[in-house]
């Protein structure tokens, strides 16, 4: 990879120049936020391109002026761009001394502080952002790492439990990079077996192996130009490990039954549900392969940590289901969502999913348009815990519909009925007292 891709890649922009103020670096985010192109500005004075004045006051090479020896000037700035907009910058300038400790230059890079500003207004509003659900604070910040990460090229590595939606934000970053209309190419690493996961990922050539009657090309062939997501990276085999780590170090695959390397561009994201540095102490993960996929991690927080989220969850998998079923269940009681508020999801949001597919069944069965408590299994229904959740707290006292759909599965049991409904024998009763 050359120098100039790497600069290209940063997320912030960056600009230098020598000591007659002759720019000669200017990645791609300077030319965003300045309007100028490379071209335009590469060998001209700064202070001749930026009429408005980049450094100002600040300048460490003013005309006539001595500049003293300097580490980092930090400071902010009202900038012009080419267009007339005002922005306000963030800059930061590095200096640059050549062999007898003169200064000869400096690296200035610089952000956008406006525009940071704004996505971090317009973010703390959303309850989706590139189809992922949820406004917890938790969530927000991984929004923010999206957006950040997506405008570089290096690798990101996913630590979240099973369910938490790992793809979704492998997807989310690539569907927010320079690579978007390039193709988006997952691999379960756990879901394909060792004698086959290296023909899956880098492809064999003809005759390569019995059955190989034409060539075919792997995983990371058909993510060129794109990115390919190492979902469960945790559980490829050592031989395995040692493969991957020759691709990501050189940008080369091999197929099988050729010698012959093939260089892809391809942007990897990993993903694992396990303690990668644990595995890594203990022998079971390379180190190497560690750091190399590890450059940006990203921690997915459980449904747990983030249960405020449930309620915008179970809405919009009651959308989803209706659009696309043409199922009428489009509400679910306060008491049933009590309950889904104290569950702990061990499974996370494909638990939730399912959860909320199983009662949608259920409450249409039984002619309903709204989920009730009796509606979910057991594993739900059955649940206690010690801590008070916040959510419809004291609970709902249950509707004659959901008493009554909970005698009905029980068989007129009001023991059961009761452990079902999540209240004692006694009060049934006595709610039953009242309504009859």
């Amino acid at each position: 990879m050359k120098q100039i891709d790497i600069i290209d890649s940063l997320p912030f922009a960056v600009m230098g120049h020598d000591k007659a103020r002759r720019i000669f670096l200017f990645n791609k985010e300077a030319e965003k936020i300045t309007g100028y192109k490379r071209e335009e500005v590469l060998g001209r004075d700064c202070h001749e391109v930026f009429k408005g004045g980049f450094c100002g006051e600040k300048c460490a090479f003013r005309d006539g002026v001595i500049v003293p020896r300097f580490e980092i000037i930090h400071y902010p700035l009202e900038f012009v761009d080419k267009s007339g907009k005002k922005h306000m910058l963030d800059v930061r300038v590095k200096p640059i001394f050549d062999g007898q400790e003169e200064l000869s230059g400096v690296i200035a890079t610089f952000d956008d502080v406006e525009a940071e500003i704004e996505f971090e207004k317009g973010i703390s509003k959303l309850e989706e952002f590139c189809g992922i659900v949820g406004k917890d604070e938790k969530m927000l910040r991984v929004y923010q790492q999206i957006k950040s990460v997506a405008k570089v090229s290096f690798p990101v590595l996913i630590y979240g439990e099973s369910g938490t939606g790992k793809e979704l934000i492998a997807e989310a970053i690539h569907k927010s990079s320079p690579r978007k209309d390039g193709p988006f190419v997952p691999v379960n690493c756990s879901a394909i077996p060792d004698t086959l996961i290296e023909s899956e990922l880098f492809g064999y050539e003809k005759g390569a192996f019995t059955g190989a009657l034409k060539e075919k090309k792997g995983r990371f062939e058909l993510a060129h130009g794109g990115t390919i997501f190492l979902d469960e990276i945790g559980d490829i085999s050592p031989l395995m490990q040692v493969k991957l780590l020759r691709v990501v170090q050189t940008g080369m695959v091999e197929r099988l039954g050729s010698t012959r390397p093939i260089r892809i561009d391809a942007r990897i994201i990993s993903a694992t549900n396990k303690d990668l540095e644990k595995e890594m102490k203990e022998g079971r993960f390379r180190d190497d392969l560690f750091y190399r996929i590890s450059v940006i991690p990203i921690r997915l927080p459980a449904l747990r940590e983030r249960k405020g989220d449930i309620p915008l969850l179970v809405n919009r998998f009651l959308e989803d289901m209706s659009n696309s079923f043409a199922i009428k269940v489009s509400s679910v009681s306060k008491n049933a969502m009590n309950a889904l508020m104290q569950y702990r999801w061990p499974g996370n949001v494909r638990e939730l999913q399912n959860v909320i597919q199983y009662a949608v069944v259920q409450a249409q069965a039984g002619g309903r348009r709204h989920i009730e408590l009796p509606d979910f299994p057991e594993k739900i229904l059955g649940y206690k815990t010690l801590t008070t959740i916040k959510y419809n707290d004291p609970p709902t006292r249950p509707s004659l519909d959901e008493i009554n759909e909970a005698l009905k599965r029980t068989g007129g049991n009001k023991v059961k009925a009761a452990k079902m409904l999540g209240i004692s024998r006694a009060t049934l009763y006595r709610w039953l007292q009242r309504k009859l």
